[in-house]
C-alpha cells in the first residue's frame, strides 16, 4: 500500500521517540510523585496543626461571604484516624510513582479513597453544615479521583502497543462487515473489498500513523458496532444486522444531523477506500490504468522535481 508505505518505520518501533509508552510512564510517574507529596504534606499538617489548618480554611472561605466556619474540635480520635489514612495514601502514590506498571493495580484502590472522602464531605455539605471546609475537600479529593483513574486508564494507552494485536482480532468482524457494506463483490463492479487485503492492511496503516492507531480504530469500530442500539434501524449489534439494514444504517451516518457521527463514518471511509482503490485488481476493475496521475504530474509546473522523483 502506497499511502502505508511512506509512513517513517519507526513510528511503531516501541523505542522511537514518537512511542508513547515511555513518556507516558514518566508523566505518571511525575503526577504520583507529586501526589505523594502533597498527601504527606497535608497529613504533617493536619497532625501538627489540626485547629490552624480549619483556621486557614475558614478564613478562606469568609472571603467569599457565604460559608459558614467549621468549629474546631478538641477531640483527637478523627484526627488518628485521618492521618493515618494519609499516611496509607502516600505509601500507595509513593509505590506507584516508583513503579507504574508493577503497582497500577493500587490506583482504583487509592481512587476509592479518594472518592469516599469526596463524597462524604459534599453529603456533610448538603445535609450537615455548608462549610466551606467540606466544599473544598469535596472538590480536591473529587479531582485527585478523577486525575487518578485518568493514569489508571492511561496506563492501558502506554500499553497498547503490545495488544494491538488483541484489538485487530477481535475487532475483525466489525471491520469485515463494514467493508463489505461500503465495497460490496459484485456492487459497483465485479470486486469487493473482501477478495482485497484491505482489512489487514487498514491496521497496519493504523500502526504506521500511531503506536496507539490501532486503538483509535478499534474505538471507532466498537462505536460502529453498539450504534444500532442508539440509531436504529433495530436495536442489535452492527454485525448482526442483514445486508440491507447495515447500508441503511451507515447511511444515516453520513444523513445525520450530529457532525460527530458524520465525522466517524467520513474517517473510516476515507482510510478504507484511500487502500482499497490503491489495488491493482481494482483499478483495473474500474478501468483505470494508473497513468492520469502521472501525466498530469509530468505536465504541470513542477514537471522536472516529479520527472526527476519517478525516475
Amino acid at each position: 500500500m502506497a499511502v502505508a508505505s511512506n509512513q517513517k518505520q519507526g513510528s511503531n518501533s516501541g523505542t522511537g521517540p514518537d512511542n508513547p509508552s515511555a513518556a507516558g510512564l514518566r508523566a505518571i510517574s511525575v503526577i504520583f510523585r507529586l501526589l505523594a507529596i502533597s498527601f504527606a504534606v497535608v497529613g504533617m499538617l493536619f497532625l501538627l496543626f489540626p485547629d490552624g489548618t480549619v483556621r486557614v480554611i475558614n478564613a478562606a472561605g469568609a472571603l467569599f461571604r457565604i460559608f459558614p466556619p467549621a468549629p474546631p474540635s478538641a477531640l483527637r480520635f478523627w484526627l488518628s484516624l485521618g492521618v493515618s489514612y494519609m499516611a496509607l495514601v502516600t505509601v500507595m502514590a509513593v509505590l506507584i510513582q516508583g513503579d507504574p506498571r508493577r503497582y497500577r493495580d493500587l490506583m482504583p484502590v487509592l481512587a476509592a479513597g479518594k472518592f469516599c472522602s469526596s463524597f462524604t464531605c459534599l453529603l456533610f455539605f448538603l445535609f450537615s453544615s455548608p462549610t466551606f471546609l467540606y466544599l473544598l475537600n469535596f472538590l480536591v479529593d473529587g479531582s485527585i479521583t478523577l486525575l487518578v483513574l485518568g493514569c489508571y486508564a492511561a496506563m492501558g494507552l502506554v500499553e497498547a502497543p503490545s495488544r494491538g494485536e488483541q484489538w485487530a482480532g477481535a475487532s475483525a468482524p466489525i471491520l469485515d462487515a463494514m467493508l463489505d457494506t461500503l465495497m460490496p463483490a459484485n456492487g459497483g463492479f465485479a470486486i469487493g473489498a473482501r477478495q482485497t487485503p484491505v482489512a489487514h492492511d487498514l491496521w497496519q496503516y493504523s500502526r504506521q500513523l500511531h503506536a496507539l492507531g490501532p486503538f483509535g480504530l478499534a474505538l471507532l469500530l466498537r462505536g460502529l458496532e453498539f450504534g444500532p442500539y442508539l440509531f436504529g434501524p433495530r436495536p442489535t449489534r452492527f454485525t448482526h444486522l442483514s445486508a440491507e439494514e447495515r447500508e441503511r444504517y451507515l447511511r444515516g451516518f453520513e444523513r445525520s444531523r450530529f457532525a460527530v457521527r458524520r465525522q466517524v463514518i467520513a474517517n473510516l471511509k476515507l482510510i478504507a477506500m484511500l487502500h482499497f482503490y490503491d489495488y491493482p485488481d481494482v483499478q483495473r476493475a474500474i478501468g483505470y490504468d494508473g497513468t492520469y496521475l502521472h501525466d498530469k504530474l509530468l505536465a504541470g509546473p513542477n514537471a522536472a522535481q516529479h520527472r526527476a522523483r519517478l525516475q
